[in-house]
């Protein structure tokens, strides 16, 4: 689990689809620094609704890849010249104004993996399995199982136990910051039981495929079913969660 990318200033770093345009007429090699990413509000339970907007990614270096040197990019430096005195006073910056600050996980966003926002009522954990990256209101998490974990984590008992045992904003919305989702506990399960979990989860990203807006509620009531049977809760203790969720 780790942070979206910190830009230290996403108005220079975070741009829409007309100046990618532009920046790629001027120089058609700026598309390779030009990544989709998300904002938290972007990222909806199991698919993220992606706005549209492109990072440009002038990373510090990872593993054995070379940091960015920007005279590579002559758009794109014109472009973060515009820009340059706040991003030469930035914190979050990498071996010159231009770079973004050190991110050894960067390879993570072209994994498979889930992205899900720090503030939310709910869960709101998106799966993905192709390059995606997320500022620093979301958080990203790889591995194996993730359309299990998706599944879980989305569910309302999950949201109950951290409306009752988690941090809470002054608006009242729930953290889902990276302590408070590791210490989850999450069921070991047998492969042919986590079968029947990612088949849910599939079934609801088809959908939302056709229709990012869709409603999902029949299957996400269906996977709340399941996990309420996965963790043993009696009818009682179902009824408990709902209430508390609707209160």
């Amino acid at each position: 689990m780790n942070y979206g990318i910190k830009t230290g200033y996403n108005k220079a770093f975070v741009i829409d689809n007309q100046t990618k345009e532009a920046l790629m007429a001027k120089d058609p090699r700026s598309a390779e620094l030009l990544k989709p990413v998300l904002r938290g509000r972007d990222i909806r339970r199991y698919r993220a609704d992606w706005a549209g907007l492109w990072l440009i990614d002038t990373h510090n270096g990872y593993g054995d890849v070379p940091a960015i040197e920007i005279d590579d990019y002559p758009a794109i430096k014109g472009y973060l010249d515009g820009f340059y005195p706040r991003l030469e006073r930035r914190y979050d910056k990498g071996r010159t104004p231009y770079n973004l600050r050190n991110c050894a996980y960067h390879e993570d966003f072209s994994r498979e993996k889930l992205l899900w926002m720090d503030m939310s009522n709910e869960g709101r954990f998106a799966y993905s399995d192709t390059e995606l990256y997320c500022n620093d209101k979301g958080f990203l998490m790889t591995g194996d199982n993730l359309k299990y974990l998706c599944a879980v984590l989305n569910s309302s008992l999950i949201a109950w136990l951290m409306k009752n045992t988690g941090l809470t904003t002054g608006m009242g919305l729930m953290q889902w910051k990276k302590f408070a989702v590791e210490r989850l506990p999450i069921p070991s399960i047998v492969t042919i039981q986590q079968q029947q979990f990612d088949r849910q989860v599939d079934a609801i990203l088809q959908r939302k495929e056709i229709d990012p807006r869709a409603s999902t509620v029949d299957g996400e009531a269906i996977i709340d079913d399941m996990v309420n049977d996965l963790y043993g809760l009696t009818n009682c203790e179902i009824r408990v969660v709902r209430k508390a969720l609707v209160s």
